[in-house]
């Protein structure tokens, strides 16, 4: 891991984004950011130019991590940069993610997050 910002400075939301980035080859980056500000309209296009603007030499990945909490159940979201410029989330085990990232996918996780990986509590 390269990077864990808890709250991520610049990123122009309503509510607070945790980004975490990894870098796991040579140009190749994934970054995962979280938090209530995440879901913010807007905030996944504005969270890709960004980390094009930050990370220039690199292609950067994008996942979404909604945390867990009473009312809403965790995921884990693979996003992609479609055609006309928005971002569409696919829902993607979190397992598969951490194989690849390691046990600080986890480890890192936002401390609000009650879904101890799988959605209850």
């Amino acid at each position: 891991m390269i990077r864990d910002d808890d709250p991520w400075q610049g990123l122009d939301v309503a509510g607070r984004v945790h980004i975490r980035v990894w870098r796991w080859g040579p140009g190749r980056l994934t970054a995962v950011i979280s938090g209530p500000g995440a879901m913010t309209s807007g905030a996944y296009e504005e969270a890709f130019a960004l980390l094009s603007s930050e990370y220039p030499h690199d292609t950067v990945e994008v996942f979404h991590h909604h945390p867990g909490d009473w009312i809403d159940m965790a995921f884990y979201a693979a996003l992609t940069v479609v055609g006309d410029g928005s971002v569409t989330g696919t829902r993607i085990f979190g397992d598969a993610l951490a194989q690849r990232l390691g046990p600080l996918l986890y480890a890192t996780e936002d401390p609000e997050d009650t879904s101890a990986g799988y959605g209850g509590p």
